[in-house]
């Protein structure tokens, strides 16, 4: 009588025992189906230290992240840490423990959340794809900046012949925050407006955040009173000052402005044409390309860590965007100009001021004179 339970004890085990390698596979596979079936693939996070939909600079990076799905088969998390810092540590606590093989991020803004997280994970590889600020890198980050001293040169050159044609001499800036990689873009543009009228006068502001666009649209409000040009580069903040641009202009003062980072005017057309209508240019980085061209480089064991690298125009890194609305807002003469002053940039005939690294007294110093 023992025997055939033995053999039922046995039957049942083996069962069991089958069933229990279904279920696993089963799990495996709902697993690998989460994942889009990539468990092996490069994973990286992209934190951002603030949110998308600004049509500017956390936006740009964000549209990396498709790119590096389709061409590298990346499981890629985008993470919207917002604007309250007290969150960004802990995040990037939580992504280090996370598995994943690249940890990325953007803005100088980061900077010691970043340098505090490599110490801490010397083990974890980490990417700051745009930083302004000149820092001690760790041997386990890699960051790149574009040439911003360069960008707001150009936007400089652009204001003045804009203004220029208007019959004025004041042209205006706002930025996001009084922080150096914001300087760097003000005094660029101060240098280029000069190069064009050396008597040119900048009124400049900052909104002290980087999504505040109504704070930023009431500086503007008031700038625009005696300016008909401003650049911004104030991140989603800067979006207040097209609203500006296009209610001043509805009330029957026309009034324009310079954007920054994406091409603004094209991000803002099918949502707000009247606005977009009033974008001259926009200083673009090449953030989404660069994200690609620097991960690449990471899987083929070419990214130098420990290393800060800048590329501006001669790199192909930015460009001031050419669209319909820089044809239409700026005249064939001015047009010529910039590319004149492009070209020269790029043979080395003129060399932008190194903006990188001033104190706030160099700063001070350069940007007090040119303010009305």
């Amino acid at each position: 009588m023992k025997k055939p339970v033995s053999l039922l004890v046995i039957a049942a085990v083996l069962i069991m025992g089958i069933s229990g390698c279904k279920g696993a596979s089963r799990k495996a596979a709902q697993s690998d189906e989460r994942d889009g079936g990539k468990s092996g693939a490069l994973k990286i996070a992209l934190l951002l230290p603030g949110l998308l939909g600004d049509k500017s600079f956390f936006d740009a990076a964000g549209a990396a992240a498709p790119l590096l799905e389709q061409e590298l088969g990346a499981q890629v998390k985008v993470v919207e840490m917002g604007t309250d810092q007290t969150r960004w540590l802990p995040t990037f606590i939580d992504y280090c423990e996370g598995g994943y093989d690249l940890i990325m991020t953007v803005t100088s803004a980061i900077n010691d959340v970043l340098l505090q997280s490599a110490e801490d994970y010397p083990k974890q590889k980490f990417m700051n794809i745009d930083c302004g600020a000149k820092v001690t890198v760790p041997p386990n980050v890699y960051i790149m900046e574009s040439n911003m001293g360069e960008m707001g040169y150009l936007a400089g050159i652009v204001a003045a012949l804009k203004v220029k044609e208007l019959g004025g001499g004041n042209i205006g800036f706002i930025g996001g925050m009084d922080i150096p990689d914001i300087n760097e873009f003000l005094i660029g543009y101060i240098d280029g407006a000069q190069y064009i009228n050396p008597n040119i006068r900048v009124s400049y502001s900052f909104v002290g955040d980087f999504a505040d666009p109504g704070k930023a649209k009431e500086n503007a409000l008031v700038m625009y009173a005696g300016i008909p040009v401003i650049y911004q580069a104030a991140g989603g903040s800067g979006l207040g000052v097209f609203s500006a641009a296009r209610e001043m202009t509805e009330k029957g003062s026309p009034r324009f402005a310079i954007g920054v980072d994406s091409d603004q005017a094209l991000e803002l057309k099918a949502g707000d044409p009247a606005a977009a209508g009033l974008i001259i240019t926009s200083t673009v980085k090449r953030i989404t390309d660069s994200t690609l061209e620097a991960v690449i480089g990471y899987t083929k064991g070419e990214v130098s860590f420990g290393k800060q690298e800048q590329k501006g125009l001669k790199d192909k890194a930015i460009s001031l965007a050419k669209n319909e609305f820089y044809e239409k807002l700026l005249s064939a003469e001015s047009r010529k100009i910039v590319d004149d002053v492009e070209a020269d940039i790029i043979s080395g005939k003129i060399v932008p001021r190194k903006t990188k690294g001033l104190s706030a007294e160099e700063i001070d110093a350069i940007r007090r004179p040119v303010r009305p």
